[in-house]
């Protein structure tokens, strides 16, 4: 009687075993600390710590099973990637090196946004780096600048490497794939387009919001706490874009922030007249209120949010810089 090889198997009973020693019961963090080797990729960054469950060695079998093992494990685990300050090489990298076929099985993918970098806008709408003015930082091209004399300012610097993104999960066809921007540094909140009350830190708000009388004078904590919408704007204008061919897959793009409860209910009406779509929103069961409230536990719950920019019908116009700050350049370094 012939010997019994594992691809003798039925595909069924296949993909069960797969699906046991590749899925895990958590989110796979990737991190640039530990290095494995994967499927598709020399060295994939991934932590001992959050695959334990996790049997990595089934990639790295003969190519048959290691392509029905990578589909298994791409396409039916959550990867959430980690990187630097305001440093998007990581995922990059690791979106390259597990290379086209697996990217095309990815079907959930978390990834930290960062509040970009800032340029000070002048009058003429030459951005610079506020200081020395020797640097010159153009406005996007698919972002129209605004009527001259510019409002003077702290706006956006996009990283370029955020449409690379965009571009590797879209182009890469396969199953359709929710990719989940997380927002904001820990001590503070942010809503791009209006930044709400933070839950470790005084209240800041976005011009724009100041501009429609939404809200009165409050302590402001300055550009770097301020995120434009330009950045939404320029993601949801890639996403259409590199999924605009039928054969390509279709992307979800979902923001995640949080804010003051009451913030939230106040000025969800002036979020959405942004352009975006409030898909949940749910009260942080953790939440104990005290008397008086404290920094920990303030007056109102946080709350957390799940939004999508709405799809695009018009022509870009740069968002406004931060404005209602007495902010010279000098303290833009």
């Amino acid at each position: 009687m012939p010997r019994l090889e594992f691809l003798d198997l039925p595909w069924d009973i296949r993909l069960i075993v797969y699906s046991s020693l590749l899925v895990s019961s958590s989110q796979i963090d990737v991190w640039p600390a530990t290095m494995l080797c994967g499927l598709g990729s020399p060295a994939q960054s991934v932590p001992h710590s959050t695959i334990w469950d996790v049997s990595l060695s089934l990639l790295r079998c003969n190519s048959t099973i290691a392509a029905e093992a990578g589909a298994v494990f791409y396409g039916n685990n959550t990867f959430r990637i980690h990187g630097d300050d305001r440093d998007y090489r990581l995922v990059v990298h690791w979106l390259e090196q597990i290379g086209l076929k697996n990217r095309g099985y990815l079907r959930r993918l978390e990834m930290r946004v960062w509040i970009p970098l800032k340029a000070w806008q002048q009058p003429n709408g030459i951005r610079t780096d506020g200081v020395e003015d020797n640097y010159s930082f153009p406005c996007h091209p698919h972002l129209a600048a605004p009527s001259l004399p510019c409002p003077e300012g702290a706006v956006d610097v996009i990283d370029p490497l955020i449409e690379t993104i965009i571009a590797l999960v879209s182009r890469s066809g396969g199953r359709k794939l929710k990719l989940y921007l997380n927002l904001g540094p820990l001590d503070f909140n942010i809503v791009p387009g209006i930044i709400g009350p933070g839950i470790m830190g005084p209240g800041i708000i976005g011009p724009a919001m100041l501009a429609h009388g939404r809200v009165g004078p409050r302590m402001i904590q300055g550009p770097e706490a301020w995120l434009s919408m330009d950045l939404p704007n320029l993601v949801e204008k890639w996403r259409a874009e590199y999924t605009s061919d039928d054969r390509l897959r279709i992307v979800d793009i979902l923001w995640t922030t949080k804010t003051d409860k009451k913030f939230f209910l106040d000025a969800r009406t002036f979020i959405e007249h942004l352009g975006w779509q409030v898909l949940e929103h749910q009260e942080d069961e953790w939440y104990q209120p005290t008397d008086p409230p404290t920094t920990s536990s303030p007056a109102s719950p946080p709350i957390s949010l799940l939004l999508q920019r709405k799809k695009l019908t018009t022509t870009l116009v740069a968002d406004h810089p931060y404005g209602y700050q007495s902010l010279s350049t000098k303290t833009m370094s």
